[in-house]
């Protein structure tokens, strides 16, 4: 009974929800990068601020199946031979006045309408290559966010954009372009 009271209230305040990433429309899914690199890659993974919607496991998924790479293995350490990706993640906020409306449509079961505009991630991505730093590159996810009761008529939406975990992935395919000179 209690799985599906949570079912219940998780399926009420997702119907009211419209989000979407701005420069991101929906693509079908991007296929594996080639394993052509011999070279080990060691991938470091932040803990994911505040509220996550598939970013953290959209990374971890990509850099263990998904990399030019033979063989990846998650952890910290510089190695000497080979390639560590240290991927940090921080969560840009909606402003002071979204986060207030939001509080009070949430509360108010998504009645008054709220959005923010502002809120979304900056990631970063520091390349070092045989224990030395070669590079960092800077990417930026803006997202949109609406909540309204009346919003539950085009819930539908949500479906025909991309989600937090397809974005995810095309950042880090983005990366290994930008960082194509070091491998």
């Amino acid at each position: 009974m209690k799985t599906l009271a949570k079912l219940s209230i998780l399926l009420f305040f997702t119907t009211h929800c419209i989000i979407g990433y701005k420069d991101y429309p929906k693509i079908p899914p991007v296929p594996d990068l080639e394993k052509k690199i011999d070279a080990n890659l060691v991938y470091a993974l932040p803990t994911f601020p505040q509220l996550n919607l598939g970013g953290r496991e959209a990374l971890k998924n990509f850099f263990e199946t998904k990399t030019p790479f033979k063989k990846t293995i998650e952890g910290l350490e510089v190695p000497k031979q080979g390639y560590l990706v240290n991927v940090k993640v921080t969560y840009r906020s909606p402003s002071t006045a979204a986060a207030v409306f939001l509080g009070i449509s949430t509360i108010l079961a998504t009645l008054p309408p709220a959005w923010s505009k502002q809120d979304g991630y900056d990631l970063e991505y520091i390349l070092y290559k045989n224990g030395n730093k070669v590079g960092t590159y800077q990417y930026h996810i803006y997202r949109d966010y609406y909540q309204w009761i009346g919003l539950a008529l085009f819930a539908w939406y949500n479906f025909e954009t991309a989600s937090e975990k397809e974005v995810f992935e095309r950042i880090s395919i983005k990366f290994f372009e930008d960082a194509k000179e070091h491998f």
